[in-house]
C-alpha cells in the first residue's frame, strides 16, 4: 500500500495493540475496518463508550467534503470530514471503510474525547448510560465489549455524580458501614 498524499510506501506496525499501516515519510496512519475504534479502545478504557462510527450516516457527526487522497486500501475516493466538533479533518474511504490519519490526528481526536469526558455533566452521562445499555442488546460491537463500554461509562457516571453531589459519597459511606450482607 502507498501513502495517499507521499505515495511513498506504507509499512505495517503496531499501534496501540492494533496492527496498522504507517508511512515513513509523513507519519500519516491507515486503520483498515474497525481498526481505529480499537485503537481508541486500547488507549484509554474510559473513552470506550465513545464511539467513533464515522460510517453511520445517522449520526450526522461530521461535515463532509471530497479528499484529495485516494484509498491506499482500494484506490477509491476517499472523504475529507471533521470529526464531530474537534476541528479534526480526517480521511475516510466508505469502500472498505478504512480510516486515513494525518500525523497526530489520532492523539487530537484522543484529546478532544477526553474533554468531552472531564466537562460533560452527570445529566448527560445518565442519556449515555441508557444507551450502552441498550447496546449491550442491539449494539454493533460483540456483547463483551459492549458490557465494557457500559461499565466504563457507569464508572465515569458514578464519579461525575459524586464531583457534583459531594454528599452522595457519605451516603455511599454510610450505607456501606451499616449493610447486613458482606
Amino acid at each position: 500500500m502507498k501513502c495517499p498524499y507521499c505515495q511513498n510506501n506504507l509499512k505495517q506496525l503496531d499501534y496501540k495493540g492494533v496492527k496498522i499501516d504507517e508511512c515513513g515519510n509523513c507519519n500519516g496512519k491507515w486503520f483498515d475496518k474497525d481498526e481505529l475504534r480499537k485503537a481508541k479502545d486500547s488507549t484509554d478504557d474510559d473513552l470506550r463508550w465513545l464511539d467513533f462510527d464515522l460510517f453511520d450516516e445517522k449520526e450526522h457527526k461530521y461535515n463532509a467534503s471530497p479528499s484529495k487522497g485516494k484509498c491506499p486500501q482500494c484506490f477509491s475516493s476517499m472523504i475529507s470530514l471533521t470529526y464531530m466538533d474537534s476541528k479534526v479533518v480526517i480521511d475516510k474511504c466508505n469502500k472498505c471503510q478504512g480510516v486515513w490519519l494525518d500525523n497526530k490526528e489520532f492523539e487530537k481526536i484522543i484529546k478532544y474525547l477526553e474533554n468531552i469526558v472531564v466537562s460533560q455533566p452527570a445529566s448527560e452521562y445518565v442519556k449515555d448510560v441508557a444507551k450502552e445499555f441498550e447496546e449491550i442488546f442491539k449494539g454493533p460491537e460483540n456483547r463483551i465489549s459492549e458490557i465494557k463500554d457500559f461499565l466504563a461509562i457507569m464508572k465515569l457516571y458514578q464519579l461525575r455524580l459524586s464531583v457534583e453531589n459531594p454528599w452522595t459519597i457519605k451516603l455511599s459511606q454510610s450505607i456501606d458501614r451499616y449493610w447486613p450482607i458482606r
